[in-house]
């Protein structure tokens, strides 16, 4: 039985199937750094890591999400609202700086904003049994309204010693806000792998009939996920705002399409198949080094979003066929 199990994966289709993400970030790399040799200066990958920072935190939510729900389309895990989530928690930040009120009140206020927001989606979803689509479409349109109702739909631009520290500073020659991402997805990564409550979740959306008989609470954990994502779209905000010197309305939808394809794009980098922590930071750098270097190559932007879609479609199609041959 082992043996024949050995014998299927070592094939040579499924061996390319496994390392196809790898092969296509390579291929990247390569092809915009013939076209364009600016690609690979200094600044340029520091400015894509600086990108990645935002977008690899807040889809660090949306993984956690994808592991502990699952991936079905309708019933799996999914949280629409994470864009705006991270738009509405800038505009929050933006505003009350605006006002002159103090950074630790700014933040107390914006963690509370994500908890209530994380919390009535998880209340949504374990409680009232909202499949998770329809649950954050709903909120995701809330915090829509909500943004502009706060922003007037205006660009709010504050200058503020906190988020030029971030947004500025560095460290060892890395930008602060990339030294943000790096320790928040080693806490992410040992939650998830080195913890009880990572076995929970890993479990619940492995099989979430089995994880309740072997004593798991189910909703408790599930819910827990959505908080936890919900906190990964405040953090992300702060850096956006850092970026930003502000906060830009519509933000969240721009980057909602980039957040699930770096989400279902991290199985591609994963011998199981499945959504994961590194595998999001290896896809969060692909979606930033694509859009990166098709902005240096002038590629117009129409093309941009149908290679996205592409990919979507093919993270998709390589992840079911991989997980149909593992089982």
């Amino acid at each position: 039985m082992q043996l024949s199990m050995e014998r299927r994966i070592l094939k040579p289709e499924n061996i390319l199937l496994q390392y196809s993400g790898y092969v296509m970030f390579v291929l990247l790399i390569v092809i915009f750094s013939v076209i364009s040799p600016s690609f690979l200066e200094i600044h340029n990958v520091l400015n894509i890591l600086n990108q990645s920072s935002v977008l690899g935190i807040v889809t660090s939510g949306m993984t956690i999400i994808l592991i502990g729900g699952g991936t079905h389309v309708i019933k799996g895990g999914i949280d629409l609202s994470l864009g705006n989530n991270l738009a509405f928690n800038s505009v929050i930040i933006t505003y009350f700086m605006s006002k002159s009120y103090s950074i630790l009140s700014i933040l107390l206020i914006a963690v509370l904003v994500s908890l209530c927001i994380g919390l009535i989606n998880s209340f949504m979803i374990g409680k009232l049994k909202i499949i998770p689509l329809l649950a954050t479409l709903s909120m995701m349109y809330f915090l829509q309204g909500a943004e502009l109702l706060v922003s007037g739909n205006k660009p709010i631009n504050v200058s503020n010693g906190f988020l030029d520290f971030i947004s500025r500073g560095s460290f060892l020659f890395l930008p602060n806000s990339v030294w943000v991402f790096v320790i928040v997805e080693i806490v992410l990564y040992i939650l998830l792998n080195k913890s009880v409550f990572g076995n929970w979740v890993n479990a619940v959306g492995g099989n979430p009939e089995a994880a309740r008989i072997a004593g798991i609470n189910v909703k408790l954990v599930l819910s827990s996920t959505y908080v936890i994502a919900s906190i990964m779209a405040l953090i992300a905000s702060v850096l956006a705002s850092a970026r930003l010197s502000g906060s830009v309305p519509g933000t969240g939808d721009i980057m909602l399409f980039d957040i699930l394809l770096a989400a279902y794009m991290s199985a591609i980098f994963s011998r199981t198949a499945v959504p994961n922590i590194p595998g999001t930071i290896l896809s969060v750098l692909f979606v930033e080094v694509l859009t990166n270097g098709f902005t240096l190559i002038n590629v117009p932007t129409y093309w941009v979003y149908a290679v996205k879609g592409a990919l979507i479609l093919l993270a998709v199609g390589v992840t079911t066929i991989r997980t149909r041959r593992l089982n």
